[in-house]
Order: structure tokens, then sequence, then C-alpha cells
């Protein structure tokens, strides 16, 4: 049977560190052994969870330079998973999340 940790890294697709679905699920007041059940996926716990993980990659590092990109998602990518992330969240009536703009370092200007 597969258990709630199993079902958000599964989930998420992307790959997180366990450690911090792990720490999402204590947070969340969930079981990390608990079986994932078609109950479980209502939950607010899990859905709140879920939406945690997810914006867990839109805290990713990117890294640009001239017209060369590094990171996990594009800024497309980001938004959707962003609109994602905040009906998951509103489903479950809690606060929306927004983008925070990140540092900037230019090198060789």
């Amino acid at each position: 049977m597969k258990t709630v940790f199993n079902a958000l890294i599964d989930e998420v697709i992307y790959p997180i560190p366990e450690g911090l679905v792990e720490n999402v699920l204590i947070r969340r007041g969930l079981d990390f052994d608990e079986s994932f059940t078609s109950e479980l996926v209502a939950d607010h716990r899990y859905i709140g969870a879920l939406a945690d993980c997810l914006y867990s990659l839109l805290q990713s590092i990117n890294f640009s330079e001239s017209d060369k990109s590094i990171g996990a998602l594009t800024d497309q990518q980001r938004k959707a998973l962003l609109a994602r992330i905040n009906k998951l969240y509103g489903s479950i009536g809690e606060d929306e999340v927004v983008l925070e703009p990140h540092p900037t370092v230019y090198i060789n200007c």
C-alpha cells in the first residue's frame, strides 16, 4: 500500500528532498507511514501538504546570464505552478502566496 509520504513525492514529480516532505508532513499533522487513501486525497492536511511541497519548487534557485538560464523552472512554468498552488491553498481556506522578487547579481556589466 502507498504511504502519504510516497504519494506526495509522486505527485510533485520533480525531485524534492525527502527531509522537506517529512517536515511538511509533521507541520500538517500527517503520519509519514499513513496509508494513502481516497479519503486522504480530500483531507485539508494532505491538500496543504501538497501545496507546501509544490511551493518549495518555486523557491528553487534559478541562474541567468545573458540569454542563458539555468534553473528548475521557466518563468511561464513558475506562474502556472503558482496558480495551482494558490488554487490548492484557496480550496482549504489558506492565504495565497506570491512570488517575491529575487536578488539579481550582474557580472561584467
